[in-house]
């Protein structure tokens, strides 16, 4: 049978075990080409990087169900996986202690795999879950690690302790124009990892404040764990 169009579809995820938090990534190719790629945060809760991975597979069965599949056209799908628990579920049927919090979302997943299996074969159509090495899924998981990386980056400046707004007030109750000026200057200039690359002589220059009021305020910060000195010129926004 000659097939008009054939899909490789590449999934992985990632997932935090103590913040449970979860992405996972989708691969559509063609003729080897990407044809689309993108991570998302998995926005049901999981409780492990295996049900997030199956959850990443639920996603591509959706997206062929009401995108992909077109009716009188004869396709090949390939959905690929590293994830080897997903056979077991999938093709061999096996019983796999996953989704304890969550049984309804195991079934939904079944249900989708063999609505999707059922229909291409309708179809004349071909459709196939394959698992592969996590070496041969590098680009999956390059999208779903990034996704991951840039969430949890958010998580963190979004979740600041209690002790450190106990130190910001008490910086704030100073009162002092210049430790305004300066607090300000260094979150602008910090990076999404919180560093801040600037010398006290650049701050000093850059706000026109007197180099020892600069050394003096950077000394307040680092006692009140406002900052910390990494070395000279770099310094981690602590708040």
């Amino acid at each position: 049978m000659d097939y008009n169009k054939v899909f490789k579809i590449y999934t992985d995820a990632s997932f935090d075990n103590k913040t449970k938090i979860g992405t996972y990534a989708i691969v559509i190719t063609q003729e080897k080409k990407i044809v689309k790629a993108f991570g998302k945060k998995c926005k049901i809760k999981l409780e492990n990087s295996t049900e997030c991975e199956l959850f990443a597979i639920f996603q591509v069965l959706n997206l062929i169900d009401s995108n992909l599949i077109k009716n009188n056209i004869a396709q090949k799908f390939y959905i690929r996986t590293d994830c080897s628990v997903a056979i077991e579920i999938f093709i061999k049927n096996n019983n796999v202690k996953l989704f304890n919090n969550n049984t309804r979302l195991l079934d939904d997943m079944k249900k989708s795999y063999n609505k999707v299996k059922t229909r291409l074969n309708k179809e004349n159509s071909y459709f196939e879950l394959q698992w592969i090495s996590r070496k041969t899924n590098k680009i999956a998981h390059k999208y779903s690690y990034n996704a991951f990386k840039k969430i949890k980056m958010q998580e963190s400046k979004n979740n600041i302790s209690l002790s450190e707004i106990k130190n910001f007030l008490k910086l704030l109750q100073s009162n002092k124009a210049n430790q305004y000026k300066i607090i300000a200057y260094l979150l602008q200039k910090s990076d999404e990892k919180k560093f801040i690359l600037k010398t006290q002589n650049e701050v000093a220059i850059a706000l026109e404040v007197p180099i020892h009021t600069v050394n003096k305020i950077f000394k307040e910060f680092i006692k009140l764990n406002v900052i910390q000195k990494v070395k000279n010129g770099k310094y981690l926004l602590l708040i």
